[in-house]
């Protein structure tokens, strides 16, 4: 702790309101151990937090602690002082180990005015009444002035660490695993358990403006803080998340629902379907639920592509079809949502390298060098072979449209408006984007 205040500094603001009533806190000294077992015992039942704690340190560590902070302000009152930074260093550090055993800091915060209701309580309701009251009850809202808010900045400090520690454990972990390594020693130096199947998650940002995109990565790792099951790791615009899975049975995937079963369903741009024949459908939408979340911490909708790893082993190869999968999802210019390889499959494997790839690209060679005709192409797909949209997406008018339709057919030999016709075009564009794409 930084003891800025030192040894012996006093604050003028809370001196007089201390020194005012010596008697009264002097005469309360010997019934601090009381005082402590009843504030004990009110928090176990007025908080929920705290009866979640092990008995060793409600009966302990609580009750010892408790005893200290009342002495601790009776002994200073007496005495007409406020507490040393050396005398608060002890309740600042047992305000950050609760942070370590879970405890909310509203919690944490709540021991303080309880403790002094309590022991204003048992010192009214006393043999012998306080001499003055009003400088007891003064005295001590001083004490709560000095001790809670020192408390707070030292919990939040060490949550900030504990946070530290859990996304670097996370990371690291995802690390391990993408790299196919075993991580289950990793996992348990960490206390952390891994799930047996993972959906490897590959994630674009959204652009942003200016600074924004920190923003969103900011926003975007507090909510994964709140899933810790979730492994993750960031790199540039871009990031790898792994999923837990329910386990698989003989007849598909089984299970309670995934960690985000609660959350609100995504209304994302494609439906879910499985990686490949071999590979079942997600089996809780857990990954859905997930990205709608982080698309509402980030304000916009990211793009994403995932594949099941049935075991640890399978991960990297998942985060492999993953990432081509997305890849392919953005050359396309598809819209922000998440994908897997059956979304995209007869596009994933027209992109494979080979005689049929490169023969559907040469269909569109004729169209080299006029890249407004490709551009035409591109526009008249993705506006569903309808003219109007197209032209308006191009900022033609329809006559300059259909002259550039019938150059394309002219020049490939294949008319875009006919359907045999357009599902040839459409196949050799996503051809001819890869073959440009890899130099082939």
């Amino acid at each position: 702790m930084d003891d800025a205040a030192g040894d012996g500094v006093e604050h003028a603001a809370g001196v007089g309101e201390l020194a005012a009533a010596p008697e009264s806190a002097a005469a309360l000294l010997p019934r601090v151990a009381e005082m402590a077992a009843e504030t004990v015992a009110r928090l176990t039942a007025d908080i929920p937090a705290y009866r979640l704690l092990p008995d060793s340190v409600l009966g302990g560590d609580l009750v010892a602690n408790t005893e200290a902070v009342l002495k601790l302000f009776f002994t200073t009152v007496a005495e007409g002082r406020a507490p040393t930074g050396a005398e608060l260093a002890a309740p600042i550090a047992w305000g950050a180990e609760r942070a370590r055993d879970g405890v909310p800091l509203e919690a944490v915060l709540r021991v303080y005015p309880l403790g002094a209701r309590r022991a204003w309580e048992l010192a009214a309701a006393g043999p012998e009444p306080v001499a003055d009251p009003y400088a007891l009850v003064t005295g001590l809202l001083a004490f709560l002035g000095e001790v809670m808010p020192k408390v707070a900045e030292a919990y939040l400090r060490e949550q900030a660490d504990l946070d530290w520690e859990q996304r670097e454990h996370g990371r690291n972990l995802a690390g391990v695993l993408l790299a196919g390594r075993p991580a289950r020693r990793a996992a348990e130096r960490y206390g952390r358990t891994l799930a047996e199947r993972y959906e490897v998650v590959v994630l674009r940002l959204p652009e942003a403006p200016g600074g924004a995109t920190n923003r969103i990565l900011r926003a975007l790792r507090s909510e994964l803080d709140g899933n810790p099951e979730v492994l993750a790791t960031f790199k540039g615009e871009g990031g790898v998340l792994l999923v837990p899975l329910a386990p698989s049975g003989p007849s598909g995937p089984s299970g309670p629902p995934g960690p985000f079963a609660q959350a609100t369903p995504s209304v994302q741009s494609t439906p879910s379907a499985p990686s490949a024949p071999s590979v079942p459908r997600a089996p809780d939408g857990a990954t859905r639920r997930l990205l709608a979340r982080l698309d509402t911490a980030a304000e916009l909708r990211c793009t994403a592509a995932a594949a099941v790893a049935e075991d640890h082993g399978s991960i990297p190869r998942a985060q492999a079809e993953a990432s081509e999968v997305l890849a392919l999802a953005e050359d396309l210019g598809r819209p922000p949502g998440l994908y897997r390889l059956a979304d995209l499959a007869v596009e994933y494997q027209l992109v494979r390298p080979g005689p049929a790839r490169d023969a559907l690209a040469r269909v569109l060679a004729p169209l080299d060098g006029q890249p407004h005709l490709i551009a035409t192409l591109r526009e008249f797909i993705a506006a569903g072979y309808r003219r109007a949209e197209a032209a308006e997406a191009l900022t033609v008018h329809r006559n300059t449209l259909t002259y550039r339709l019938g150059r394309i057919r002219l020049l490939t030999g294949h008319d875009a408006t006919d359907p045999a016709g357009a599902r040839h075009l459409a196949a050799a564009l996503t051809a001819y984007g890869a073959a440009r794409r890899t130099g082939g």
